[in-house]
């Protein structure tokens, strides 16, 4: 009899059947998935099944035999380098120095988001496509380099066009890491035997990115009082230590794209994410309604907050707990998914979303801004589990690029509504803005967690075509 197959290390059947594996080597298949639901996961409640195949049109590579890598470490490595490069100390105090030290008026502010926002969005697609072809590790090593020069270059800003070239090197950093870093981990994993294990490593790595960034707030305005530039200082030493942990990373042995035809890897791409495979379609909108309701308000809750009566010195640890509660969530995710199984803990952010929202536009008090909190528990509850899910739906050779279209998805939504609730709070005051916007994005995110739930539940021609 064949020996078992050992949880999380299932293979597409024609990969099986055309690329039998020698030792720990890999290689792609170009069979179409016959089934879009995903395999079992550890949510469900039922045995593991293969995962599903590769989109159409993606050219095979067969991989030339290496010696396996050690990837042991690599899951704690990268626990290590989101912390650091979360741990952002110049953030909560970003306006303040932009106003007071630079002289920047607030359309000057808005104007250098908007282009930051325009670079992340610009290169966000390209650079999980290229990580995929050049290396995570390489991907990672070149964000922290970049961060660390950008950082260097805010510290010594003295005017709006340095403040924008800073801006534009930082957006090309953050944007290299976007996909890089969960597809490593995943691969990782995976290659290890612990796939299954993806949901609780990437809530550790959430839940220490979240404490990183919520500790930086906190020290934040004493290091500003300090000296306004030292923030920035000691964000770029963070970001060369994060260079040195990028460094001691193992690339994992995968299976690698071709590096030529792009135009047409890219429409494939596309074209399986959100035409063939409408499991993967309804994972990516759930992802970006349910991130955007608990996004939209990061930009709001502080003005919402002193506007009621609290003192602009609690901005910082309400910041910092907004991100501890996050980190939670995400921690507790797994857990929580494991007891109520995966679409009811959906379910439960769908009702965080319109909870949140409902007591931000109905409270008056001094504390309403409490009720945001229920909008980060529910970002930290469902990052971890959708992400498994997106990961397992996507082949290994262009894991990081299809990452990075997803987010691209949802960079481009909030730079589509932002002007416009933007706008709206300057006409119509807080309350009522956050009153729509909890009726839309309530909508939204309960007719995707709806459209999920019977995607999932799907026979194979009705998720398929």
């Amino acid at each position: 009899m064949p020996a078992p197959r050992a949880p999380g290390r299932g293979r597409n059947e024609a990969e099986e059947r055309d690329f039998p594996r020698v030792g720990r080597t890999r290689a792609a298949s170009l069979a179409p998935a016959t089934d879009p639901r995903p395999p079992a996961g550890p949510f469900d409640g039922r045995p593991r099944e293969r995962p599903p195949g590769v989109p159409t049109g993606l050219r095979e590579n067969v991989l030339r035999r290496q010696p396996v890598p050690n990837l042991e470490p690599n899951p704690r490595r990268l626990a290590t380098y989101h912390a650091l490069h979360m741990t952002l100390f110049p953030v909560s105090v970003m306006t303040l120095f932009w106003k007071h030290d630079i002289g920047m008026s607030m359309t000057e502010i808005l104007v250098v988001q908007g282009l930051f926002g325009f670079v992340m969005a610009l290169f966000e697609f390209p650079s999980g496509y290229i990580a995929d072809r050049l290396g995570y590790r390489r991907a990672l090593m070149a964000a922290s380099a970049l961060g660390m020069v950008g950082w260097a270059v805010y510290s010594t800003a003295h005017s709006m066009w340095v403040v924008i070239a800073a801006e534009v090197v930082l957006g090309v950093a953050m944007s290299l890491v976007s996909g890089a870093d969960t597809a490593m981990l995943y691969e990782s994993l995976h290659e290890s035997g612990r796939e299954q294990e993806f949901g609780i490593w990437n809530g550790r790595v959430r839940f220490w990115g979240q404490m990183g960034e919520g500790t930086a707030a906190l020290a934040a305005g004493l290091l500003y009082t300090w000296w306004p530039p030292l923030p920035f200082v000691v964000q770029a030493v963070v970001s060369a230590i994060n260079l040195g942990v990028a460094v001691t990373l193992v690339e994992p042995t995968r299976q690698r794209p071709p590096i030529e035809n792009h135009l047409s890897q890219v429409r494939s791409m596309v074209r399986y994410a959100f035409v063939e495979n409408r499991h993967l379609t309804a994972i990516i909108v759930l992802t970006v309604g349910l991130g955007l309701s608990s996004f939209v308000p990061v930009w709001l809750v502080p003005l919402y907050a002193t506007d009621a009566g609290v003192p602009s010195a609690w901005i910082g640890p309400i910041w910092a707990v907004a991100n501890y509660s996050v980190a939670l969530g995400s921690l507790a995710s797994h857990r929580v998914a494991r007891h109520l199984r995966l679409i009811p803990t959906l379910g439960v952010c769908v009702a965080l979303v319109a909870t949140g929202y409902a007591g931000l536009a109905g409270s008056d008090g001094r504390f309403g801004f409490a009720w945001y909190f229920c909008l980060t528990v529910m970002r930290g509850l469902f990052g971890p589990l959708l992400l498994h899910e997106e990961n397992r739906m996507i082949p290994s050779s262009d894991r990081a690029g299809f990452i990075s279209m997803r987010s691209l998805v949802f960079r481009l939504s909030f730079l589509g509504i932002a002007p416009v609730i933007g706008a709206s709070v300057d006409a119509h005051g807080q309350h009522p803005v956050l009153a729509v916007l909890g009726c839309a994005l309530t909508a939204i995110a309960g007719t995707a967690w709806l459209w999920y739930r019977h995607q999932r539940a799907a026979p194979p021609h009705e998720g398929h075509e």
